[in-house]
């Protein structure tokens, strides 16, 4: 039976999970003055603050990787051997994939219109990096994208967190599961919704650490960086993130008109997972806790098991604001001119290359580092920015976040739709 939730009035938030927010807040804000009063103390003082601080961090992030894996794999297979209608998922999927393609475009044209609109670069037109002091190895190959959407190795796959694999194997897991006799099937499926009870119970463990965490993380980046990489780059941070902000109105605005009103309800709900992706840069430290809230909204596990995980490697909305925002800046810094036809070809061009590089280090960086000399920026440019990466990698992480948990709220809907037309058609 298809598990059934309160989609028309979900469960607020306890109060606990919004002091827990507000702790959030709080922490990130005492973190960021701390680590600049550290900062101005001298490298003597600062740098034991900094080792700790890190190791806190990574250790943080070493605890979620140790759970993605396999809450990914138990989540997904317990709910695609739960459906019933296959049929009902498959007509899902389309919608959600069409989706990520849309969202996709969309997110590189509001980083291409703000950056033609507003003209960061004409600010950095002195002292600019040489042209040839900066090179990419990585080069998209459409063929290498699609062997590696195969995973060689399930267990190899599991080892890498190497989320687009694991939606393969796993899609494929389940559909095998359902053709096996029902006790069998039964007996697997209920080994796999205790496995996936067991990760959330450890994700609450590990989220426990949260504030801590997110203090640790400002506090390094303020106390490496002080006020003066803000000051020198707080204009062109002040418009990536005024563009970002455009970004999360559109996905906030489209959810309102697939979902109506519910998607106010649903933003306290996923408030944690994108503070936590904002702290830490980091989108596999929100990936447990987004699944785990977007069950408490009511969004049915094997939705949600299914739609984020491919988000995570297809849906990064918040990249895509960045890559043509910043190939733009460095263009115009460089005093390039990018005719309107040229933008859209590049824009094409990153939207099939950035569907190639989920599990790749820093993919953001790399891919601009790829497509920019094809297009006649110089790769060099982005030492301008790399200085301030993590500022901007914040921000970008906290909108793919938010971005994933709308469209897996949205895919919901969907599904509430497809069983009340099975209903009405019984």
């Amino acid at each position: 039976m298809a598990e059934t939730h309160d989609e028309t009035h979900p469960t607020p938030p306890s109060n606990s999970l919004l002091k827990h927010a507000i702790a959030l807040a709080v922490s990130m804000i005492a973190g960021l003055i701390l680590g600049l009063l550290c900062h101005s103390l001298g490298d003597a003082f600062t740098k034991p603050i900094i080792v700790t601080s890190e190791l806190i961090v990574n250790l943080f992030l070493r605890l979620i990787k140790m759970i993605v894996a396999p809450l990914v794999l138990a989540t997904l297979i317990s709910g695609i051997a739960g459906v019933q209608d296959a049929h009902t998922i498959q007509r899902i999927g389309l919608k959600v994939i069409l989706w990520f393609f849309i969202i996709s475009f969309v997110s590189l044209g509001v980083g291409m219109i703000s950056a033609d609109i507003i003209k960061p670069g004409l600010s950095f037109t002195s002292d600019l990096p040489s042209t040839n002091v900066f090179h990419s190895e990585y080069h998209f190959d459409i063929v290498q994208f699609i062997l590696h959407i195969v995973p060689d190795s399930a267990i190899n796959a599991m080892a890498k967190n190497d989320i687009l694999q694991l939606v393969v194997f796993s899609i494929l897991f389940g559909l095998a599961l359902t053709a096996l006799p029902g006790e069998t099937c039964q007996l697997v499926k209920n080994w796999m919704d205790g496995l996936a009870k067991i990760m959330l119970r450890i994700t609450d463990i590990v989220m426990k650490t949260v504030p801590l965490v997110v203090f640790a993380s400002l506090l390094s980046i303020a106390a490496r960086n002080g006020i003066h990489i803000i000051g020198s780059y707080g204009l062109y941070l002040l418009e990536f993130y005024f563009t970002v902000l455009i970004m999360w109105a559109i996905l906030i605005g489209t959810g309102y008109v697939m979902m109506g009103k519910k998607v106010f309800r649903l933003l306290p709900f996923i408030s944690e997972p994108v503070l936590v992706g904002f702290a830490t840069a980091s989108s596999e430290s929100a990936f447990p806790r987004l699944l785990e809230q977007l069950e408490k909204f009511g969004v049915s596990p094997r939705i949600s098991a299914f739609v984020v995980p491919l988000g995570y490697s297809f849906n990064l909305c918040g990249t895509m604001v960045f890559i043509s925002f910043a190939a733009l800046f460095i263009a115009q810094a460089y005093g390039i001119h990018m005719p309107i036809e040229k933008q859209l070809m590049m824009l094409f061009v990153m939207m099939i290359s950035s569907k190639g590089i989920a599990a790749v280090p820093r993919a953001s960086t790399v891919m601009l580092a790829a497509v920019m000399p094809g297009f006649g920026i110089p790769e060099a440019g982005l030492l301008l920015i790399v200085g301030i990466d993590q500022f901007l990698d914040m921000a970008r992480t906290a909108t793919s976040v938010l971005g994933n948990g709308i469209i897996a709220a949205i895919a919901n809907e969907w599904d509430i739709e497809e069983q009340q037309k099975k209903k009405d058609l019984a």
